[in-house]
């Protein structure tokens, strides 16, 4: 950990202690603005076809335009180019790639995001394609999305979700410990998120949510994980009815798609039958 980091998490709980109500609503701001380079933003001008707009400045890009029907949705800053190896193993004949961009990703222009932007773009993206997608593929935040768009609505045939979260409440009592939040500007923290969002952090537990969710699930999380704990798919795992997780090895949490093994793991549940 660099100095500059120690500093600032040092500066921001004497901060938080102080005036824990300010603090809580810095917390915010700083969780709900996006960082991505801008090259990692451009990614899916050279993957994709078509792009459609979205309500709440999310972006929907195309690809393909085959009769199955695949979404994919990357995690909190994340990129699209993270699928690049796993979008090339498609048939753009037999298969059409749908990639989501909730508001602040992409080229999208907006500032802000938060994860009901997330789900509020899948479900749109679910009413432009007028029907189920054959498998729904999230990394990390984007896993979640799915997740839940899927206890409500059905979305998809199969899901695989990797690098996902159980909890949203996990994710942000870790940010919270990231900034060095003290306890009462965390429980400020954690209702300013809720009112951002939209929803409390009960209705975003996934793992209330699973028992409910028959569709086929395939989980992939790296033991060594340093931002989401594999626990989490474990214990997701364990709430699917039907789910087979994949644990590996050293691949962290942002590069697992970029893995050949990981890639033919996807590929193989989206082609064959579904065995837990």
């Amino acid at each position: 950990m660099n100095l500059s980091l120690n500093m600032f998490q040092a500066a921001f709980g004497v901060y938080s202690r102080l005036l824990p109500s300010s603090a809580a609503s810095k917390a915010v701001e700083l969780m709900t603005m996006p960082r991505i380079k801008a090259e990692r933003r451009a990614s899916s001008r050279e993957l994709f076809e078509r792009v459609v707009p979205l309500s709440n400045d999310g972006l929907l890009s195309i690809y393909g335009n085959g009769p199955k029907k695949i979404l994919v949705l990357h995690g909190w800053s994340g990129w699209i180019g993270q699928f690049k190896d796993l979008i090339s193993e498609f048939d753009p004949g037999e298969y059409t790639i749908f990639a989501v961009h909730p508001a602040g990703h992409g080229e999208s222009q907006a500032a802000k995001s938060h994860p009901g932007r997330f789900i509020e773009a899948v479900l749109e993206a679910h009413e432009y394609v007028d029907g189920s997608f054959d498998v729904g593929v999230g990394h990390s935040l984007g896993a979640a999305a799915l997740v839940y768009a899927q206890s409500i609505r059905g979305c998809f045939d199969r899901l695989v979700l990797v690098s996902g979260p159980a909890t949203i409440e996990g994710v942000l009592s870790r940010f919270a410990r990231f900034v060095n939040l003290g306890q009462r500007s965390e429980r400020l923290f954690v209702r300013d998120m809720e009112e951002t969002v939209g929803l409390s952090v009960d209705r975003l537990d996934l793992i209330s949510l699973a028992p409910s969710i028959e569709t086929p699930v395939l989980l992939i999380h790296d033991e060594l994980d340093s931002e989401v704990p594999v626990a989490e798919s474990s214990a997701l795992h364990e709430a699917f009815p039907r789910s087979r997780l994949r644990q590996t090895t050293g691949y962290g949490h942002s590069r697992l798609l970029q893995k050949p093994d990981v890639v033919r793991e996807i590929i193989e549940f989206t082609h064959s039958s579904f065995r837990p």
